[in-house]
């Protein structure tokens, strides 16, 4: 752990939010960054929409728990894996289900969103499959999860939330109602919201809204955390259930590989 001072989009951050969807997500989109966060001396906080459980299950010795609601607890116990993973040294990385104590609306009973599924459209990207119980993320009223996610962070208060572009990253109903909801609640507590960016040739389109002055000059970060590769890919290793770790490769359920860089890219939206 190095006690430098990080700064990033024109932001010196002690506390930094993220706001994911579904376990593996944290990794997979923004573990380059948690891992640097906290070796850094930041205080990381990550908020996960749903257990995820009805995602697929890679062919193997796990391979029975899809469907199952065996599958929720084997998917908790992998993020915290990961989590472990990722934060190294540091004791200052703090994680909580959306719903629960710590990120859900004061009078509010807890509730636990359920993962909406998913399917491929034409266009590459997901899209929702028409089966989502009514329980999930992406079907619960937009008012209810970004009040929620309110809740968690005024209760941390960061000097930055990080979460997905207004596609959702690949497409997924509850990455688009986590964005929708996470940036509702970053602007109603006026906080600084950056995007992950998935391709650098995207990181100069950008707009603002309401952006903090420090923003002006730097709203693009990108950064190579060679240091902290592999950590995070032993953080993937965690996600057994959804995927299996290839060199600097992860293969998902399906068959699809995708390429793990250790670069990663963020751009300040508000």
């Amino acid at each position: 752990m190095t006690s430098e001072p990080v700064e990033l989009l024109g932001i010196r951050p002690t506390r930094v939010a993220f706001l994911h969807a579904h376990p593996d997500d944290e990794t997979l989109a923004t573990g380059h960054l948690i891992a640097w966060l906290t070796d850094s001396g930041c205080e990381v906080h990550i908020v996960t929409g749903s257990r995820g459980e009805r995602g697929e299950v890679v062919p193997g010795p796990l391979s029975a728990l899809e469907g199952t609601p065996a599958l929720v607890d084997e998917r908790e116990r992998e993020l915290e894996r990961a989590l472990t993973a990722l934060a190294g040294d540091s004791v200052a990385l703090h994680h909580v289900f959306l719903g629960a104590s710590g990120a859900r609306a004061d009078g509010l009973p807890a509730r636990r969103y359920l993962d909406s599924g998913m399917r491929w459209g034409a266009d590459g990207f997901a899209e929702a499959d028409g089966t989502a119980d009514a329980r999930s993320l992406s079907l619960a009223p937009l008012d209810e999860v970004t009040a929620d996610l309110v809740a968690a962070l005024d209760r941390v208060r960061p000097d930055l939330v990080v979460g997905y572009d207004e596609r959702g990253g690949y497409g997924h109903p509850d990455h688009v109602r986590m964005r929708e909801a996470g940036f509702a609640a970053a602007r109603q507590l006026d906080l600084p919201f950056a995007e992950v960016v998935e391709s650098p040739a995207e990181a100069e389109a950008f707009h603002f809204d309401a952006a903090p002055a420090a923003a002006a000059q730097t709203h693009v970060f990108r950064r190579d955390f060679a240091a902290q590769h592999p950590r995070v890919m032993a953080a993937l290793g965690a996600h057994q259930s959804q995927l299996r770790v290839d060199g600097d490769d992860v293969v998902h359920s399906g068959g699809q590989r995708q390429h793990v860089p250790s670069v990663e890219t963020l751009r300040l939206v508000r």
